[in-house]
């Protein structure tokens, strides 16, 4: 079992465990604060300092002079000369070489309030497994962590060719900004240095995140047999359990704190699934997952036919909104939880998942 293997069926199983036992204690944590909706004027942080490069060192890879500053000023950079760059929305730059042998990604993230270590390693991992998840021979050759940063270093192959990454986490007050540098092994002197020479310029201004910087970067995801689908932030980390509820599959993503969960339940029996039938097996499978104190607020019938239950579980103490329908033998639960406390937080993010919500 490779390191990128071992990594997947971890998280899995600590996320399972973590789902299973509802939201974690958080009295140690600092509590999330109301983001701005105005940026202020900044206050530069920059990653840890390393040796000043020189102009031999990167092999003659010019970096521009003048600075590239992401569009929400959160942060700025300078990219190599020369290179195919462009804007991917308000927080994220992407450049390539003219040989496209090296890429270049720099993109921040607010996570709403300062992530501890734990949590930090939470949202390394779920970045990474959803970058190169897909990549063939993925192996992380060095992991390195310091206060506030954590480097991994990998290779991977790409169709023939092979590849090795560098992706950098900093934590920066309520954000995490996130640097990767690829090239093609068969071209690793031409750019030994370049990652150190532009991370070593890279300034973030945590007084500009804003409410629109959390979590902003999504990716569509399908429920379990192709029901629907959805999207999610991509540092959110993945869970599924397929053992602890009789003939149910429970899966989805969990923030990187914890404080936070989309959970998709799919039941399905040998019949066909009535109305008496969807109405027993939803409370069982809700009072399974929630609680059997579980009580519920709201119970309404959307538009496109599925029943939303709007509810509160006091010996957790989350609360949570449960869509549910079902499509011949299968009951699905398409549910989000918060804690109490992280409400102003993460409510706009989930709400925003569930509006996603997309019947194939």
């Amino acid at each position: 079992m490779n390191k990128s293997t071992r990594i997947l069926f971890l998280i899995s199983i600590l996320i399972v465990l973590q789902v299973a036992a509802g939201c974690t204690d958080v009295g140690s944590q600092e509590q999330p604060t109301e983001l701005s909706s105005q940026p202020t004027i900044p206050a530069a942080i920059t990653p840890t300092p390393r040796p000043a490069q020189t102009a031999e060192s990167t092999n003659s890879i010019a970096i521009s002079e003048q600075a590239y500053i992401s569009p929400s000023g959160i942060f700025q950079i300078n990219l190599p000369e020369g290179w195919n760059c462009s804007e991917s929305g308000q927080f994220q730059v992407n450049c390539e070489s003219p040989m496209s042998d090296a890429r270049l990604q720099a993109r921040i993230s607010s996570t709403g309030y300062e992530l501890t270590d734990e949590a930090l390693d939470a949202f390394m991992y779920a970045e990474l497994v959803n970058r190169y998840g897909t990549v063939k021979e993925y192996n992380e050759t060095n992991l390195e962590k310091t206060a506030g940063e954590i480097v991994s270093r990998a290779t991977w192959r790409e169709e023939a060719d092979y590849w090795e990454s560098v992706d950098a986490f900093w934590r920066n007050g309520r954000g995490v900004f996130h640097l990767t540098f690829l090239n093609k092994q068969a071209n690793s002197e031409m750019y030994a240095d370049l990652y150190e020479t532009i991370s070593d310029g890279v300034l973030v201004f945590p007084e500009n995140i804003t409410k629109e910087a959390l979590y902003p970067f999504r990716e569509t995801v399908s429920a379990r047999s192709g029901l629907f689908e959805y999207d999610i932030p991509t540092s959110w980390t993945r869970f599924i359990d397929g053992t602890s509820i009789e003939k149910t599959v429970v899966e989805g993503y969990i923030s990187p704190d914890a404080r936070a969960s989309v959970q998709i339940a799919t039941y399905t029996q040998g019949t066909f699934i009535d109305q008496d039938a969807k109405g027993f097996n939803t409370r069982e499978v809700m009072f399974q997952l929630y609680g059997y104190d579980l009580k519920n607020s709201d119970d309404r019938a959307l538009p496109d036919g599925r029943e939303r239950l709007t509810w509160y579980a006091a010996e957790k103490d989350i609360n949570g909104v449960t869509d549910f329908d079902t499509y011949v033998n299968t009951l699905y639960l398409f549910t989000i939880t918060w804690e109490p406390t992280t409400e102003s937080l993460y409510l706009p993010v989930l709400q925003a998942i569930q509006d996603s919500f997309t019947r194939k």
